[in-house]
């Protein structure tokens, strides 16, 4: 209810108003029963680059702000159906439109109406009639109010979903949740823009190397067609981007960590035409580097002007960037020691046996062709396909004469020999990540019908990584020449793990496994020819 008034002003600071609220799109809701008052407001706001959309009443301004979202609302008080209060409360109750700012505007008078509005939640107070000036003034106030607030929200929802997932990569401390560049990969797509709704956000990402330098190396990221798209991308950051080797100490510890952000006709000055013709028109540009880590990001076209608050979350962002990079680098220098000493292990233990040469090598790969074919996890086809080669280390405290002696063994060397399976075991310990070593090398001896060694399981109770490296280890035993027999063909050797001889049934394998060995004992056959010694048996 009420009427508004207007009155005249060439003032300066109108001026002002109106050249800073131009270069804006907020929308503002008008809210009022009378259609004059309406009109008036739009009369007041749309000159100054606001798009006014209007409700007539409480019920109407409820959808509009469901559906149009506007920065602002201008709410008279005494409206039918829904008066301004509740309008106002069921506003702020709600987490989708609790930031919007709202100006109670009305023709009561008295500090009552005025306490009351602000404990439903009003942001501000006018009472009618109220002048252009001071409408102006207010909702320029409070507009910048609100883009300051929703900086810090989105500057705080990207850390928080940066920290979220390195707090999860780091959880798994995995080498593979750190290779390939995977994590850097994730961590950029909480930073690009999905759609063109996502104002908040950049189009492209440029992470590379060459901080503190002109010339940047490095990969483009975008989204296309739903899915993060990258590029390679090589060119020169010109101008003067503030770039010196001549630092005193505290302007270095400064600039270990800077941002730069640019927009306008800086973009065309600061960025060669290499990286222009990958992205086209450049509105904006933030430029964040760390010369201890020589990592650079640079994040293009914001859809709204760019501030430090975007800036912060770059920082944040190398931040992440540089510790994963650093993780993994350590993880794998230490996942290489761990890998070159299990072989080194597993080649001491073949040189004190007649088995030389590529016989572990050999191994490991029939493994991974049966854990492939027999569809096991992917982690578990890895790993079996290098823990493998670890079933005979417990040979080295087998005496070489008993592992060289021609002819047959005693009953008592032959139980010495068959030790070998918990000397393995012993050596290998209860380190957890060596847990299916351990297995291979207690139970590669054990048989699918309870006749092997050392405790004679059976079926299931056997591991099925024991299991699989049985049967890769009886084929390669076949296959090559020992002091005991000599070498026998493929043909041969898949006749006798397939029907049997005196030493060897179908019986002791799992029958999983004879199956996975059947459909794939071409494929064994061109392992052993790829990997053969010049001892071993050609045909």
């Amino acid at each position: 209810m009420g009427i508004y008034t207007n009155i005249a002003t060439d003032s300066e600071e109108g001026d002002d108003m109106k050249e800073d609220s131009a270069q804006s799109q907020f929308t503002v809701l008008a809210v009022d029963d009378q259609e004059l008052n309406l009109a008036i407001l739009e009369d007041y706001l749309v000159p100054l680059g606001y798009r006014v959309i209007k409700a007539r009443n409480g019920r109407e301004a409820l959808a509009q702000i469901e559906s149009a979202r506007p920065d602002l609302v201008l709410l008279d008080i005494m409206m039918p159906e829904i008066d301004g209060y509740e309008v106002c409360r069921r506003v702020k109750e709600n987490p989708e439109s609790r930031d919007i700012p709202v100006v109670m505007v009305t023709s009561l008078e008295g500090t009552e109406e005025m306490v009351k509005a602000l404990e439903f939640g009003a942001d501000e107070f006018l009472t009618k009639p109220v002048n252009d000036i001071e409408i102006q003034a207010r909702v320029k106030s409070l507009l910048k109010k609100k883009t300051l607030n929703d900086q810090l929200k989105s500057a705080y929802t990207h850390i928080n979903n940066l920290t979220l997932f390195a707090e999860n990569k780091l959880a798994e401390l995995k080498l593979e949740a750190f290779s390939g560049g995977e994590a850097h990969k994730h961590l950029i797509e909480r930073l690009l823009r999905i759609n063109e709704d996502d104002t908040t956000s950049p189009t492209h990402i440029l992470l590379g190397k060459g901080a503190g330098k002109p010339l940047v190396n490095g990969v483009l990221y975008y989204y296309q067609d739903g899915r993060v798209e990258t590029r390679e991308v090589s060119g020169r950051l010109e101008g003067s981007l503030g770039y010196t080797d001549k630092y005193s100490d505290i302007e270095k510890e400064l600039t270990e960590c800077s941002s730069r952000i640019y927009k306008g006709d800086e973009c065309n000055t600061y960025l060669c035409a290499e990286i222009k013709k990958q992205l086209g028109v450049i509105n904006n540009f933030i430029i964040c580097d760390s010369k201890k880590a020589d990592s650079l990001v640079v994040a293009f076209n914001y859809g709204k002007e760019v501030t430090s608050h975007d800036a912060d979350i770059l920082r944040s962002f190398l931040l992440f960037y540089n510790v994963f990079t650093t993780i993994f680098s350590n993880m794998d220098e230490i996942d290489r020691a761990f890998k070159y000493l299990v072989t080194a292990l597993a080649r001491a233990a073949e040189a004190n046996d007649e088995e030389t040469g590529n016989h572990i090598v050999r191994v490991n790969e029939y493994a991974r062709v049966l854990s492939e074919e027999m569809k096991m996890s992917t982690d578990f086809t890895r790993d079996i396909g290098f823990f493998a080669q670890m079933h005979d280390v417990g040979k080295i405290h087998i005496h070489f004469s008993l592992l060289r002696k021609p002819g047959s063994l005693t009953v008592e060397e032959t139980a010495m020999v068959r030790d070998h399976t918990v000397y393995g075991s012993m050596i290998l310990g209860d380190e957890p990540r060596l847990k299916m070593a351990r297995d291979i090398a207690l139970c590669h001896h054990e048989h699918y019908d309870g006749s092997g060694y050392s405790r004679g399981l059976k079926g299931e109770e056997i591991p099925v990584s024991g299991r699989i490296v049985a049967l890769a280890d009886v084929y390669d035993a076949l296959r090559s020449k020992r002091s005991y027999k000599p070498a026998f063909s493929h043909q041969r050797t898949v006749e006798i793990i397939t029907k049997g001889d005196d030493r060897t049934t179908p019986e002791h394998f799992d029958p999983r496994v004879l199956e996975a060995f059947i459909k794939k004992e071409k494929e064994f056959e061109s392992v052993y020819h790829t990997l053969a010694d010049d001892n071993d048996c050609p045909s």
